[in-house]
This record gives structure tokens, sequence and C-alpha cells, in this order.
């Protein structure tokens, strides 16, 4: 292993429009992508920092990138332990660690010239469904973009709630339901905005919507279990997991009915499988989605929801979201995106 160099360089990919959150106004996505190299074998992974929702600065991951020592072992027996035991140092920086067990994979699935569903051992379907989502902006634009998406083939969409007045989210919800055929599924966000009383009183407004699930109602998640009790949308934890103690925790309460899962939080495809083969086994609905990142990070949340082989929408549309002609290669079509 001593021959593997490792080098980076930084990307900045701006929106075309703001998006806006109730937390936050993201403009800017900054990362970076990191390679692994021998000879001819690369493998090229992501690290796009996301501290609004939970992850490490861009400077810490910069000086994380470049205080990392590289020791790892390319035995395919042990690499998982080899792996776990050389990222140990960088646990609290869930996106560099991500970037680096990612183009780590990718070299391996290079240099042994295997498919990463064999080198992980899971299969994968060969399409995955895909969620529209809409960020904060006024009822009538967020009707005209959800026409837009259904005309676009999604059949799930998310919308983000917890503006400043209640009365606002209520009514983007009811109008984007009231233009939409009963088959599209809607789902709500609120990031946490609400506290225990108004995400309440929120939820029990929402109800008539037919929500999937609301995301996220409230920061604390020693409140959902109390939520859970009054209202009948399902609950989903977003910012609540961040790795596998805080999930396992929402999971043995059994607090959330689903766990929407961000690799580049978490800290990699690994983790993020860990948690959802600990979900599954507790019935639990898991979702995966990206974290506006590059379309080589995406690809590995892409692949995560690949394993899971159900038929909900993850949270992979992010792309278009970008002002360059970025190239991607799993395109959304029709709602979905195929693998191969």
């Amino acid at each position: 292993m001593n021959q593997i160099s490792l080098s980076y360089k930084q990307y900045i990919l701006k929106f075309k429009n703001p998006f806006k959150t109730s937390g936050t106004e993201i403009n800017e996505r900054k990362g970076f992508l990191i390679t692994f190299k021998e000879n001819n074998f690369r493998g090229i992974g992501d690290a796009a920092p996301f501290p609004e929702f939970g992850s490490e600065t861009f400077e810490d991951a910069q000086k994380g990138l470049s205080d990392f020592k590289l020791n790892l072992r390319l035995n395919l027996s042990d690499f998982r332990d080899s792996l776990k035991e050389n990222l140990k140092s960088i646990e609290h920086l869930p996106a560099l660690r991500h970037g680096i067990e990612q183009g780590f994979l990718n070299f391996i699935s290079n240099k042994c010239n295997i498919s990463l569903n064999e080198l992980l051992n899971y299969e994968s379907v060969k399409t995955v469904n895909v969620n529209g989502i809409i960020g904060l902006v006024s009822p009538e634009k967020a009707a005209i973009i959800a026409s837009k998406l259904t005309e676009e083939g999604y059949s799930t969409i998310k919308i983000k709630v917890g503006r400043e007045e209640f009365i606002d989210d209520l009514n983007t919800v009811k109008k984007i339901r009231s233009i939409l055929p009963k088959n599209i599924k809607l789902r709500i966000d609120a990031n946490g905005k609400w506290d225990l009383k108004s995400a309440i009183e929120n939820l029990k407004e929402m109800e008539a919507f037919d929500i999937e699930y609301c995301e996220q109602p409230v920061k604390n998640i020693s409140y959902f279990p109390k939520l859970k009790k009054e209202t009948i949308i399902p609950l989903a934890a977003d910012e609540s997991i961040r790795n596998y103690k805080n999930a396992k925790k929402i999971i043995t309460k059994k607090a959330a009915a689903y766990l929407i899962l961000k690799p580049m939080m978490i800290g990699g495809i690994i983790p993020t499988m860990e948690i959802a083969e600990l979900a599954a086994k507790n019935k639990i609905n898991v979702v995966i989605t990206s974290s506006f990142e590059s379309p080589v990070g995406k690809s590995f949340a892409l692949l995560a929801a690949s394993f899971l082989k159900n038929n909900f929408a993850h949270g992979l549309g992010t792309v278009d979201y970008f002002e360059s002609d970025l190239i991607d290669p799993y395109p959304v079509n029709n709602g979905t995106i195929r693998l191969g």
C-alpha cells in the first residue's frame, strides 16, 4: 500500500437560485474530490461538509484532510476492518470520512477489477425512485413547481415547511394537494423548526392532506414518542441521525417510522448500511438522500438506495439545482434513476 498516493482538490458548486429551508438559505456547496492513485488505478471520493445540517465545517475537513495519514491494507478479506481502524481519527469529521471511504472503495474496486456490489456484498435494484423537492417559496410558486415536477414524472414530492407563520406552510401544502392527482405522495420537512406544542398543532392541521411522513418536525428527538401519539402522520428522523449510536437509540425506542439517512452526514456508505440493516430488523423504513454534493458523492447515496431494494422515493434529484453543466452519470428520468 505504500505506493498509493492521496491527493485532493477543492470544488465549488453555485446554485441557480437560493434554496431556502426553515433554518438556512443555501447558495453554494463546497467540497473536496479526493483521489487515491497507484500506477494506472484510481479511486475518487467526495467530501462535502454541510455544517448547517450537522457535519464538520469546510475548514475542519480541510485540516483533517491535510493531516490524514494513509495506512490502509489492500486485502479483500479484511479491508473493512482496515478501513474502520484507519478512519478512527476522523470519526468526528463525517464528510471527510465519507470522501476517504468512497475514494478507497472505488480504488479497491478498480484495482481488483470487481464491482462495488461484489466488494460490499450487496445486490442492487436496477432503478431507484426519486422524490422532487420544493423549498420555502410562496404557495403560488410552490404549486407551479409541483405541477412541473409531476409533468417530469415524479410521483413523490417533498415540501419544505417551517416558515415564520404556519398559515403559509398550511396554504402551500393545501394548494399543492388541491392541484395534484391523488396518487402523488406528499412529504413535509420542517428541519426541526417547531417546538413540541407547535408540532402537535401543526401536524393536526396537516393530517387532512394525506402526508406520507413529516421529516424532523422537532429538533429534539426525545419529543418524538410524545408527538407520535398525537398525530396520524408518520414521523421521520433526519438531523437527529449522525452516527450509529444515535440511530440505534431512535430505532430501539421506535421513535420514528422512517429514518432519513445521508451518507455524507453519517460518514460513508458502510456506516449508512449498518444503520439501514438495524432499521430493517426493527421494521423501520429507510430513505436515502444526498446532501447537495457533487455527482461523485451522489453516486454513493444512489448506491446505498439501490442496496435497500425498497419502493420508496429517495432524495437524489439534486444536480439540476446547480449553475454549471455538471456531467451526471445517473440523471433522473421520469422520476427514477437507472443504475445500468
